[in-house]
């Protein structure tokens, strides 16, 4: 069994991409994982948080992930062109399309133990930062070394901050597609809008279920509550729980503007609706007299004048003068 593994200066970097239950039984047994901890990411009944056990410790969280390709651009030597600047921990940004259609962000779990001599990150393909991180630190020296020289507790912090940062793009995402539906309120059709702002909005509670559990995680790293994660790093987790709580405020932010949209647009469709009702109410006014009048000369009575010769005449200008009055009377009250 090949498990992807990077050792440099003592410390091994192992990278699991959908793990298997033989992998996961290869963990149990090399490294002493819970058993339970290991079977609650197979079955994805994890939730974020921080266990500290006497030989490692277990850090979950979750991601945001859009379900449609991300494209990134490349470089001439066909790497990503984020890496070349990983020193300062950038990750490429996703390249959206200029039209938010039906991009619902989910969940993606990853799992890190971290011990003495080694970082085990356990995720999926919702998170292929994680892989590019990999693969860059497994073929270039020098990332190598400034990812993996400072300890497994520094890589771990690493990981998490190309994953935060990857965040941003997803928040920046929403920021644009809200943008986008505020312009096309008075253009789109009421159908499109709807599903555009409640797919937003789904969006926004779903990322905010992701941050929300991360933010006092982070708090208590920053306070020095696990001496594990701790000591030198403390800086680090502050300038991770700073990220996070940026991205919290930005997503407050877009909520409160998305409802504001979906108030206006709410607005917009109740003075549409108004307006054709009106419209239609006065219609039904004006034909109303002019119904009644051709019904009774419709009947087969005898009525006054019916044997005129001109009577259809005086009728046809009975009723065009009853028109102008009603609208000279709608006018002038302002019902027009």
């Amino acid at each position: 069994m090949n498990v992807p593994t990077i050792t440099y200066s003592g410390l091994s970097f192992i990278n699991l991409n959908k793990p298997t239950e033989e992998e996961v039984k290869f963990l149990n047994k090399t490294f002493g994982f819970s058993t339970l901890n290991l079977e609650d990411y197979l079955y994805k009944t994890q939730i974020p948080k921080i266990e500290t056990y006497k030989d490692y410790s277990l850090v979950v969280i979750d991601v945001p992930h859009v379900n449609q390709p991300n494209k990134t651009k490349k470089d001439s030597d066909g790497k990503f062109l984020f890496f070349s600047n990983l020193l300062s921990s950038r990750i490429a940004q996703p390249v959206f399309p200029k039209t938010p259609r039906k991009k619902r962000i989910s969940v993606g779990e990853v799992d890190f133990f971290i011990g003495n001599d080694y970082v085990v990150v356990l995720h999926d393909e919702k998170t292929p930062q994680i892989d590019e991180l990999f693969n860059i630190c497994k073929t270039n020296e020098k990332h190598r070394k400034d990812l993996m020289d400072n300890g497994p507790v520094y890589l771990f912090y690493r990981i998490v901050d190309v994953l935060i940062d990857s965040s941003i793009s997803y928040v920046e995402d929403i920021s644009s597609t809200i943008d986008y539906i505020d312009r096309q309120l008075e253009q789109k059709s009421s159908i499109d809008i709807i599903e555009d702002i409640s797919l937003t909005r789904r969006n926004i509670v779903v990322f905010e279920t992701m941050i929300k559990p991360a933010l006092p995680i982070f708090a208590d790293l920053e306070k020095g509550k696990y001496p594990s994660l701790n000591g030198e790093m403390v800086p680090y987790w502050s300038n991770i729980l700073d990220h996070l709580q940026k991205i919290w405020d930005r997503l407050e932010d877009n909520k409160e503007l998305i409802v504001g949209i979906s108030e206006s647009h709410e607005s917009i469709l109740s003075n549409r609706t108004n307006e054709i009702i009106k419209v239609l109410t006065m219609f039904t006014a004006i034909l109303l007299p002019l119904t009644l009048l051709a019904s009774v000369y419709g009947m087969n009575v005898s009525l006054p004048f019916a044997h005129d010769k001109n009577i259809f005449y005086i009728l046809m200008l009975i009723m065009l003068g009853g028109v102008f009055f009603m609208a000279v009377f709608f006018k002038f009250r302002r019902w027009l």
